[in-house]
């Protein structure tokens, strides 16, 4: 039976480098690897885009084989067939006729994947083989994989895919009537709880942009804010929101570590990574690539959720949101 530890751990593994590791020659270097590594990975990956095709013993595949100027991502040579495939992320500069003639073979042997849709009849007329991402996705997710060492380094590849591409899985019906809370969280994070002048420190939205960061993201809203430590002298900046991409949506507090955002903070708090830990009002700090994030505890998302007062719920997310301000501060003192 497979270790459920191992498991997470080839998850984690393509979780995180999906934060470094997120370009297109990135997706065809880790695809390629997981070719040369796992032979049900790869046989079902070249049937994906050639279902009739008869795996040789001694296939061979190269990344990027280059001639007459054509350079497609995924060379194979299959027995006495040559095969191609191309991927695109977000890049629409095409090689139909270009990398299948270079190569001499014809379109129905030139495998191309896209993260977008390409409706154009003539091309798939001529015999490509077009799809998408979301489409290997979905066709990965579908099979069964008798081998567990198989099936979990699958799995942790279609999360990686999965979060590079940005593809979004829609399972249950909306219900539009509780998109107003969204607008009122929001209203509240900036309205209210990040304009405030208290004793220790000061608040104020910084920008109108609603990311950590200034990234650009779906599913995810809130508020960059600027944070002045009045006692130390400290100016940083931070993001409180929503992750909302998910069935039961996270609030957050971010700090992008770099030195126009939430390094200083990061610093402060850094010292004492040794001693960070849950609380009340949020579960031990962790970092995220280039981000520090504080997630609300479950017991207070519970209260949050689960209260009819307005007013109770803003006393909520305050807490919450000054607990994080502070905590650098407190832990210095019990250090002390």
């Amino acid at each position: 039976m497979q270790d459920n530890s191992n498991n997470q751990i080839i998850n984690d593994f393509f979780y995180y480098i999906s934060y470094k590791f997120y370009k297109e020659n990135d997706l065809s270097d880790i695809t390629w690897a997981m070719c040369q590594t796992c032979e049900d990975f790869r046989n079902l990956f070249l049937k994906f885009f050639f279902p009739k095709i008869k795996i040789d013993p001694n296939i061979n595949i190269e990344r990027e084989k280059a001639t007459e100027g054509s350079r497609p991502d995924f060379y194979i040579e299959n027995g006495n067939d040559l095969y191609l495939i191309e991927n695109k992320i977000g890049d629409k500069n095409h090689h139909f006729g270009q990398y299948d003639e270079a190569f001499n073979i014809s379109p129905e042997k030139f495998g191309y994947i896209t993260n977008y849709s390409i409706i154009d009849n003539d091309i798939r007329q001529k015999g490509y083989k077009i799809h998408t991402w979301e489409e290997l996705y979905d066709y990965f997710s579908k099979q069964e994989i008798s081998d567990e060492n198989s099936k979990s380094l699958i799995e942790g590849y279609l999360k990686y895919v999965k979060k590079i591409c940005s593809i979004i899985k829609i399972e249950k019906p909306m219900r539009l009537n509780g998109i107003y809370s969204l607008f009122s969280l929001i209203e509240i994070i900036e309205k209210k709880l990040s304009q405030r002048d208290e004793n220790i420190f000061s608040l104020s939205p910084y920008n109108s942009n609603r990311n950590c960061g200034g990234g650009i993201s779906n599913g995810i809203t809130g508020v960059n804010f600027f944070l002045k430590y009045k006692t130390i002298n400290v100016e940083t900046y931070g993001w409180f929101g929503i992750y909302y991409e998910r069935p039961r949506p996270d609030i957050n507090i971010g700090f992008y570590n770099s030195s126009g955002w939430g390094a200083k903070y990061i610093e402060m708090l850094k010292k004492y990574e040794n001693q960070w830990s849950e609380n009340d009002s949020f579960d031990k700090p962790y970092f995220e690539g280039q981000y520090l994030w504080f997630d609300m505890s479950k017991n207070l998302y519970d209260k949050f959720e689960n209260t009819d007062s307005v007013v109770e719920q803003e006393t909520i997310l305050k807490k919450f949101m000054d607990d994080v301000i502070m905590y650098p501060i407190n832990l210095a003192k019990t250090v002390e």
